[in-house]
């Protein structure tokens, strides 16, 4: 597979590198012309873990880097609302200027820092927005993790944490894929190692594992399922509660490693013991010898885990669902065990002990800074997306006044796109640094336009022990410089010139930075890089990227510190959760408003796009013009509409237009759109979402995206989307 980059220059010579734009980190060989534009994108056959594979995002790289849509020059909003290039340096001036103002009078806490999906595949730029976020004292810091799947924050913190992981997919023989379709997310930190995913899926299953999923929609993933259940979106919570009953009613759990570390598992088996499977396969939709068999094959294998994605956590009660999840591994004893090797001790990491203990719950958010709005604490050190509207809109003590969002487009992430527009345009300043003109910067007073990936040294260091099944380490300079004349800087650079501005000292990753120079990508890298087990002069002798050979590992017994720490399986705030879900009218997810809503809105990813990055880049809308609504064949016979027909879809909330697509993938009475649109594409399913506390999770805040009654009729009109 290939990309050209739309330059007729003849290819005269070739680096590798691999690709940045979501967690899979895919090898990459670039074909060059004599002045550097990037002739051709192709995937690295010599690359260990990905082997030649990249997805359409990556092989059509070059045109996201040589895209006409590309700002290349930092912009500063008119007051008429325009934009007019400005330089760098001066822009810089007077965003510090306006900082400097805001946090005088209204504290650090004013100032907002938003961590988007791009800025999570930069690894230099997350550890000095880190540096930055503290030097300035601000702890209003907000990504796009509590907005997409914080639910798995929340089991960590009211469930507990196994500190030598989970069984790994190298090891497993049974796999079970809940809501998550990492063949065409490529999203490789929930255990399934992503690279090449569906070779990775073939090979499994060619060795003898069997693989369950439950997913309303029939995916690619679920194509190679031994047993899939398609219930309705939504449900995955009633069937995991339902497994779990079936596996403690027959025993089949894993009783020594319960004794050992295990608390609630009674109060777990009371409380589930009304999810009979006869209820579950009433209530989702499904066959209840399907559910018994999956059930049984899940539990009476020896190694392999659940896992779990965005059908799962934009959904209803999804905290309780990832709580139940992770209890079905603890009761099986899915982790790894004192005695084993460790699989993946990082090669780009400093060595440390692994040991097989539990790390109790904290329930830090109970403990930490609540917000101003609906009294939701912190997790992780940060605040909750959810309500990041309201935080800017709400007047009084700790109002957020000032925003710089990094890598993300919160207006096209965030519930109730209205209220989000208001909000961001409500600030007194608003930073995005971004590429393209998203629908966040155009409300934005200073668009600061950075590097691009393929510009800057890099290594993909972030989430290393979980997105690599084995000690793989790559290193890439910048293969191409910035175009000429433009007037675009690193990420990094803009936090550490804002804060030499403030008079702040920046402190990456435990090092003092100077404030006197800026860093550089390479100095930061090696700061990054210190005590590693492979040093970086090594790892850049290896262009495409090495497995290496680490000393053995072996996983250590408990500490003396945690040996008596155990899971917390049954908090009550879990109980009172799966009570009043039990009590849940098994159809009232259908009536909203007074009104019939008779079909449940799923989430859907798409390969094209990652969430709302690159979906107006030429190579993209030529294969997704638009985002359209899934439905099965058969329902859109029912209600008269045919393929490509306009549709008017409808929420209690609000309304939108889509383009219909039928796809007998998908389940009768289900429909599905992605997420992150918006603008002239059209079709942000943000607009059928309110974002209120009444349909958001109690703990984090996180809205309801997905399982969302809705209706579906003829648009009204004939109006086609922008392409």
């Amino acid at each position: 597979m290939s990309s050209s980059g739309g330059s007729v220059q003849p290819a005269s010579r070739q680096k590798k590198t691999f690709c940045r734009l979501c967690s899979g980190r895919c090898g990459l060989l670039l074909s060059l012309a004599d002045d550097d534009t990037i002739v051709d994108i192709r995937g690295d056959h010599d690359h260990p873990l990905t082997q030649g594979y990249g997805c359409i995002k990556g092989l059509k790289a070059a045109e996201i880097h040589n895209a006409p849509q590309r700002l290349l020059q930092p912009l500063e909003k008119q007051p008429d609302g325009s934009f007019k290039p400005v330089a760098l340096e001066l822009a810089l001036d007077r965003i510090a200027h306006r900082l400097s103002e805001i946090v005088s009078n209204h504290g650090p806490d004013a100032l907002g820092l938003y961590r988007g999906t791009q800025h999570y595949t930069n690894t230099t730029a997350f550890h000095m927005l880190s540096a930055f976020s503290k030097a300035i004292g601000t702890r209003s810091n907000f990504s796009t993790m509590t907005i997409d799947q914080s639910a798995k924050w929340v089991t960590d913190q009211r469930l507990g944490v196994w500190a030598a992981g989970r069984n790994s997919f190298a090891s497993a023989d049974v796999w079970l894929f809940i809501g998550y379709n990492p063949l065409v997310s490529v999203q490789s930190i929930n255990g399934f190692p992503a690279l090449n995913p569906t070779k990775q899926l073939k090979a499994a299953k060619q060795r003898g594992m069997t693989c369950l999923v439950i997913d309303p929609r029939r995916t690619e993933t679920a194509r190679f399922a031994d047993v899939h259940l398609q219930p309705l979106p939504g449900e995955d919570v009633s069937i995991v509660a339902g497994m779990l009953n079936l596996i403690l009613q027959n025993d089949w759990h894993d009783t020594p490693f319960c004794e050992a570390y295990v608390d609630g598992l009674e109060d777990l088996r009371l409380a589930v013991a009304d999810f009979t499977p006869s209820y579950i396969a009433r209530r989702a939709g499904i066959d209840e010898e399907d559910f018994c068999a999956l059930t049984r094959q899940f539990a009476q294998a020896k190694r392999g885990i659940a896992v779990t994605g965005t059908g799962i956590d934009m959904s209803p009660h999804s905290n309780l669902a990832e709580h139940l999840v992770e209890a079905l591994n603890v009761i099986c004893g899915r982790f790894n065990r004192a005695g084993e090797l460790v699989s993946n001790s990082g090669a780009m990491s400093s060595p440390r002990p692994v040991r097989a203990e539990v790390i109790a719950p904290a329930r830090r958010w109970e403990s930490s800074q609540r917000s101003r709005v609906r009294n939701l604490g912190r997790l992780f050190g940060e605040k909750m997306s959810g309500v990041l509207a309201e935080e800017i809109l709400t007047p009084g003590e700790g109002q957020l006044r000032a925003m710089i969002v990094d890598g993300g487009n919160p207006v096209n992430a965030l519930p109730n796109r209205e209220l989000a527009q208001r909000a961001f345009s409500s600030l007194d300043l608003l930073v995005s640094i971004d590429p393209f003109m998203s629908d966040t910067a155009q409300l934005a007073d200073y668009i600061l336009p950075p590097t691009m990936m393929f510009e800057r040294a890099d290594m993909p260091m972030l989430f290393e022990k979980t997105a690599f099944p084995q000690p793989f380490a790559q290193y890439s300079d910048a293969i191409v410089k910035p175009p000429i004349g433009s007037d675009v800087c690193e990420d990094t650079y803009v936090f550490w010139a804002l804060a030499k501005r403030l008079k702040l000292q920046l402190n990456f990753a435990g090092e003092a930075l100077a404030m006197d120079l800026p860093p550089s990508q390479e100095s930061l890298l090696e700061i990054l890089m210190r005590g590693a087990q492979v040093p970086l002069a090594e790892i850049k002798t290896h262009s495409s990227g090495k497995v290496f050979e680490l000393p053995e590992q072996i996983i250590q017994p408990p500490s003396e510190r945690r040996e008596h720490h155990r899971f917390c399986l049954a908090p009550n705030d879990v109980l009172q959760e799966l009570a009043a879900l039990r009590n849940t009218a098994e159809d009232s997810g259908s009536r909203r408003a007074g009104q019939r809503f008779p079909l449940r809105l799923a989430v859907r990813r798409s390969r094209s796009v990652i969430n709302s990055s690159f979906r107006d880049i030429d190579a993209i809308t030529q294969r997704m013009p638009y985002n359209p609504l899934w439905m099965n064949p058969d329902d859109a016979e029912e209600l008269g509409l045919s393929d490509g027909a306009m549709v008017s879809l409808a929420s209690a909330h609000g309304r939108l237009r889509a383009s219909l697509k039928c796809d007998d993938s998908m389940r009768r009475g289900v429909v599905a759109i992605s997420h992150g649109w918006g603008g002239q594409q059209g079709s942000s399913v943000n607009d059928l979402v309110s974002g209120s506390a009444a349909e958001s999770e109690a703990i984090n805040g996180m809205p309801w995206f997905s399982a969302i009654p809705v209706a579906v009729s003829p648009c009204d009109d004939t109006v086609t989307f922008v392409k």
